[in-house]
């Protein structure tokens, strides 16, 4: 995957410009968002990881790969993958030029990696959580591991935990767990980026003399807003730093409010008289 195409920008673009093409891209796959598609929304949130963080952007620049285990040194006619330590160790290089055999034709056994999928709250991305997952490992048995949530991770991201997977063949290493986050839709908040979307549904009287409503945020605090006169229906308002911590910098985004109007019922004629004589006046 290459991670500028995904994004849509040149190689040359400057961190503002891939955090901008991020938002537009991940609001526009947003597997939430009509017409959203999850695979997508993956490859834009790998690209955007690695794309962000400098010493990965540089790595993947020289080597075409963000995942040092990966780099790989081209000798003669074989091709040596370094996975896991420094050097890997012989068992590792004659595994991949042999077929899974040793320096003496003796099979390597390994533990294969695990791949696991965990769905959490936007409360948990919020604050960070710890979860403990029974896993089934490929002889049958279970084992229990822990998982760190970390904040501000993103829907459809992985975490990779060396040597915390399988471990049915007990004498060699245990293989990695490879977690992927879900996110479950919320009933009030909606996520973009670092930023969360909430409604808020106003009487259209007080949207054009102006008046103040209450909020509440995701981690429960309420928080008193000012609705200006002649706000129309549509506006966000936004309230700083009430958003989600960015996975990278830690440094929180918004909480952004839509506002929405409500056409009073029941009026009586001779309200509907006055408001008649109003709108006439105008």
């Amino acid at each position: 995957m290459d991670y500028y195409s995904t994004l849509g920008i040149n190689r040359n673009a400057s961190q503002e410009e891939i955090k901008k093409a991020y938002k537009k891209q991940s609001m526009a796959h947003h597997p939430d968002r009509t017409g959203g598609d999850d695979s997508k929304f993956k490859e834009i949130n790998e690209a955007y990881q690695n794309l962000s963080d400098p010493q990965k952007k540089q790595m993947y620049d020289q080597f075409g790969t963000a995942d040092p285990r990966q780099h790989q040194y081209r000798s003669g006619d074989f091709e040596f993958n370094f996975n896991g330590n420094q050097f890997g160790g012989f068992e590792d290089i004659f595994a991949e030029m042999f077929g899974g055999r040793g320096p003496f034709g003796q099979r390597v056994q390994r533990n294969r990696p695990m791949n696991i999928a965990v769905d959490v709250s936007l409360e948990d991305i919020k604050f960070g959580k710890t979860i403990g997952i029974e896993i089934r490992q490929q002889d049958g048995s279970t084992k229990v591991v822990t998982v760190d949530v970390p904040q501000g991770i993103e829907h459809g991201q992985q975490i990779r935990y060396a040597n915390m997977g399988d471990q049915s063949i007990r004498q060699a290493p245990a293989g990695d767990l490879i977690v992927t986050i879900r996110v479950r839709k919320h009933p009030t908040y909606e996520r973009f980026g670092d930023n969360i979307v909430c409604e808020k549904q106003i009487n259209v009287l007080e949207l054009m003399i102006g008046t103040k409503t209450n909020i509440k945020t995701l981690d429960g605090k309420n928080l008193d807003i000012n609705i200006p006169a002649g706000t129309q229906i549509g506006t966000m308002l936004s309230c700083k730093g009430e958003g989600l911590p960015n996975i990278n910098t830690k440094k929180h985004g918004n909480l952004l409010v839509r506002i929405l109007g409500i056409i009073p019922k029941n009026l009586s004629q001779d309200q509907l008289n006055k408001i008649k004589d109003i709108n006439n006046g105008l």
